[in-house]
């Protein structure tokens, strides 16, 4: 115990009630402490190698939809890099539901997760990622950045990207461009919301409200927007949609309606990221690189477990736009 104490920079004392359960012991400290008792090869009564390194090498992926594959590829990427360090991966799924982005944050701190890698679902994940500060557990953001909260993030340029893919429109000729993007309390939906905006004022495009649209990022998302759309007076030649979930909507309605695409409608967004997946894809879109947010946030989130980095850090990829078969020039 003095060996583990030494190494770990506290007391024995500190040592002795973190092995009982009794007193309270920062997180920090508790994890220092455990990995020193690996490293000294000191097993208490009690304890088997096993519980240890349970205890100690564990981090916990928050997303707010599996089914995306967007966030699949994550996943990837992140169980790569945790594997090549002996960590293990467990996978949480939000819904984009604030309530179980807290049960699954509060479940890493009372599992004792060394690290959470999370996209959270939006502004208001403030309150749910300050339970982890609280308790000292390194966590790293994932696409969405969320204000007042000063951690790594792993991100992509979506305003560029969004702002190309319009401007993308614009060379075909279309003027009457709307958007259709996620929830307003979501810092990607804003940004995607933004980069449209910068093209249209840009390139002098007529620009009316009714043209934007919310709607849910998620495999339920409600087509009603299209119909929203269509019975404006002057109804949009282009839009530009959020995610595959929503052009995958978009493309379903409007055949309902008896339109084509791109003859009647050019749709643009944010697309899959599988090259296999997207074979058979007509979607233009901004294909983000998906992998490396996974396997660069976990590196990351493990040299911040390891104390190998102070302060902050934000890496910012680019996005890669592939033109097929959902866009045409405008006609006459």
């Amino acid at each position: 115990m003095a060996d583990v104490a030494k190494l770990a920079g506290v007391s024995v004392m500190t040592v002795s009630r973190i092995i009982s359960g009794s007193g309270k012991v920062k997180e920090s400290t508790r994890k220092k402490v455990l990995r020193a008792m690996e490293q000294v090869n000191y097993i208490p009564k009690g304890y088997t190698r096993q519980i240890i390194q349970h205890e100690i090498s564990t981090l916990v992926l928050i997303v707010p939809d599996i089914t995306n594959p967007f966030f699949t590829f994550i996943a990837r990427g992140m169980e790569d890099v945790a594997k090549k360090h002996d960590y293990r991966v467990f996978l949480a799924n939000t819904d984009e539901n604030l309530n179980k982005e807290k049960q699954y944050i509060q479940m890493s701190i009372e599992f004792h997760a060394d690290g959470v890698l999370i996209a959270p679902v939006g502004d208001d994940s403030k309150s749910n990622l300050e339970l982890l500060e609280k308790e000292e557990i390194p966590f790293v953001l994932l696409d969405r950045d969320v204000e007042g909260i000063h951690v790594d993030l792993v991100k992509s340029d979506i305003v560029g990207s969004s702002k190309a893919l319009v401007e993308h429109l614009i060379s075909l000729g279309h003027r009457r461009i709307a958007i259709v993007t996620g929830p307003s309390n979501n810092a990607a939906s804003r940004e995607r919301l933004e980069g449209y905006r910068q093209a249209m004022a840009l390139h002098n495009c007529p620009y009316s409200e009714a043209w934007i649209q919310h709607s849910s990022m998620t495999r339920d998302s409600d087509p009603k927007f299209i119909d929203e759309l269509l019975k404006l007076d002057e109804p949009p030649t282009a839009l530009f949609v959020a995610n595959m979930f929503q052009y995958a909507h978009a493309i379903n309605r409007l055949t309902e309606l008896g339109l084509r695409v791109p003859e009647d409608m050019s749709i643009v967004g944010f697309g899959n990221s599988d090259y296999l997946a997207a074979v058979d894809s007509a979607f233009t879109c901004a294909v983000q690189p998906t992998y490396s947010f996974g396997s660069l946030g976990t590196q990351m989130l493990i040299e911040r477990i390891e104390g190998l980095r102070e302060g902050p850090r934000r890496i910012v990829l680019e996005a890669n736009r592939v033109i097929r078969r959902s866009t045409a020039p405008l006609r006459s």
